[in-house]
């Protein structure tokens, strides 16, 4: 049977290796509210129209904690690489935690070229206001290199507003951090020369895709959650380029927060090869039998190879990229040989069309495996119950 033109194109870019086996005969739909911002004209037409590329700006700060800023900080680190701050004329910062350190780093910057993304659904996230009235008042920044993101009404639209500031918004059925497609996410790669466009027709393509039988989003559960079932409590996301890692971060924010309720949920734990290859497989290979494992990788950006190898016998003609694959696929076997679970995420073409498809198929994900565990993945009340503690804790201050 001929496979249809958008499940082909899904299957292109992304590939999900495993040891199939069908748990929960899940269905192919997907209505929630984070596809339908996909769709939403006025929110993707206010960021074409919003395009900071030919500004004199040199840096960008998104200014936000959580899903707040880890959309942004993931689908950049994943294009420009990790040490992009290093080589280019633009450079990209995140204020998504409290640390004086870092503000500290943003007031050395020339403000007068800094553009400030701020960020908070509710538009009263305490980490996010302090930071944005301190740069205010000590930072003295312009409403014109200042854009909110924010809800309708909130605190935050209401200052905005009062300051003469751009201002957009997350639409009420999209959480922060399924927000990715929304400004929170978006705002950014005009600033940074990223095709907006062709990412979300990738997000568009996902959704299209698997409502079309393709099998990614749901084996993911089959994998995840059916190991959870098994005992395996624990999944170990394991991005094996650098550029991968802010990924990982992403998604260990999006399946914690979205699953951990009702004392049910998966925990995602960060693993970075070839690193963690030397600092956590030993307990991975010979520690509790809790774990399963999901690899991400994508083809390497550039490459280097030793011709001589001094007489060390292993190296010469070896390139960098070959032996770091040489390294997964034999840690992979090494877990398996232990009976581990283990998986492999592998993005074909590292493009926006392809990311784009990956992080909608994650939430796609994330969203069936809260249905099969039966709880609400779009909710956060252990989240609010701690920010409420810490607002009684400040009338005390």
């Amino acid at each position: 049977m001929r496979k249809l033109k958008e499940v082909q194109l899904a299957e292109d870019v992304i590939s999900f290796n495993w040891d199939k086996k069908k748990v929960f005969n899940l269905k192919y739909t997907a209505h929630y509210g984070f596809v339908r911002s996909l769709c939403d004209k006025d929110l993707i037409n206010s960021v074409k129209n919003f395009s900071l590329e030919e500004e004199n700006f040199e840096n960008f700060v998104q200014v936000g904690i959580g899903g707040s800023a880890l959309p942004a900080s993931a689908v950049l680190a994943f294009f420009k690489g990790s040490y992009f701050n290093y080589e280019g004329k633009k450079r990209y910062f995140a204020l998504d935690n409290l640390d004086p350190e870092r503000l500290k780093l943003i007031f050395s910057l020339d403000l007068d070229k800094t553009f400030f993304h701020v960020v908070s659904k509710s538009g009263k996230t305490s980490e996010t206001l302090l930071q944005f009235f301190i740069l205010l008042e000590k930072g003295k920044i312009k409403p014109e290199n200042v854009a909110i993101t924010t809800s309708r009404n909130s605190f935050l639209d209401s200052l905005g507003d009062k300051l003469g500031m751009e201002r957009f918004y997350i639409p009420d059925e999209v959480g922060g951090r399924y927000s990715v497609f929304t400004t929170v996410g978006l705002l950014m790669l005009g600033f940074f020369g990223l095709d907006t466009q062709a990412f979300v027709e990738g997000g568009k393509n996902g959704v299209r895709a698997y409502r079309n039988g393709f099998p990614f989003p749901n084996e993911f559960v089959d994998f995840a959650i059916g190991n959870y079932n098994d005992g395996r409590n624990i999944l170990v996301v394991f991005p094996y380029k650098d550029r991968l890692l802010r990924v990982g971060e992403w998604f260990r924010q999006l399946w914690a927060e979205s699953l951990g309720k009702d004392g049910k949920g998966q925990t995602p734990a960060l693993a970075l090869g070839v690193t963690d290859q030397h600092s956590q497989l030993q307990l991975y290979q010979d520690g509790p039998k809790d774990k399963a494992f999901v690899f991400i990788d994508v083809p390497e950006c550039c490459d280097f190879k030793a011709n001589n190898d001094y007489g060390f016998g292993l190296f010469s003609g070896v390139s960098m990229a070959k032996l770091m694959d040489i390294e997964k696929e034999a840690t992979k076997r090494a877990l398996k040989s232990k009976s581990i679970p283990v998986s492999e995420i592998y993005i074909e073409k590292p493009n926006e069309f392809a990311l784009g498809n990956l992080l909608v198929s994650l939430m796609i994900a994330t969203a069936k495996a809260g249905e099969v565990l039966g709880v609400d993945p779009f909710n956060q009340p252990g989240v609010e119950l701690s920010k409420r503690f810490a607002r009684e804790a400040l009338k005390d201050v």
